[in-house]
């Protein structure tokens, strides 16, 4: 009788795990209406400046504007170990996710797309851009994506930043 009762649980725990996971993605799906957000690494545009900047992009399909915080930070750890991910945070009053603690903060229109300089704190090989954004319905979503040479945007927007491309 031990034996089943532990063949039993044994087999409960993946399935526990696979319902789990399932409500988690659920719950962080990327719906049709969910903002985009892509970078690339430029220049800093100025003679005596050794940083560069990340220009980042933010394309928002919906109706309802969107207020964007942007962040950049130098990556300290291989790229290849983590990968950029994107996540619904459940405590949304959290210090790191406030405008303040971001570095550039801004608002994208209903179905438009902005792009934004964000300066780095410290020069690196690559960085991670971190865009937390707050949609309509009260959603926030936070997306951490790595920014290096290679990077592109892919979309034409209008430049808000001033910056002139140069492949």
């Amino acid at each position: 009788m031990g034996i089943v009762l532990l063949v039993l649980g044994v087999a409960a725990l993946p399935m526990t795990a696979v319902a789990w996971l399932a409500i988690e993605g659920f719950r962080n799906g990327d719906q049709p209406l969910d903002v985009t957000v892509s970078a690339e690494l430029r220049g800093a545009g100025q003679p005596d400046e050794r940083r560069p900047v990340v220009i980042a992009e933010i394309r928002n399909p919906s109706g309802t504007t969107v207020l964007a915080g942007l962040s950049a930070r130098p990556a300290r750890v291989p790229r290849w170990l983590l990968g950029g991910r994107v996540t619904v945070p459940r405590r949304t009053a959290r210090h790191g996710l406030r405008a303040d603690r971001q570095e550039t903060v801004g608002v994208v229109p209903g179905g438009g797309a902005v792009r934004f300089a964000v300066p780095v704190a410290a020069p690196g090989r690559w960085y991670w851009l971190t865009a937390v954004a707050g949609q309509a319905g009260g959603r926030l979503r936070v997306y951490v994506i790595p920014v290096d040479e290679r990077a592109r945007i892919a979309s034409p927007a209008a430049d808000l930043a001033g910056w002139q491309h140069t492949p």
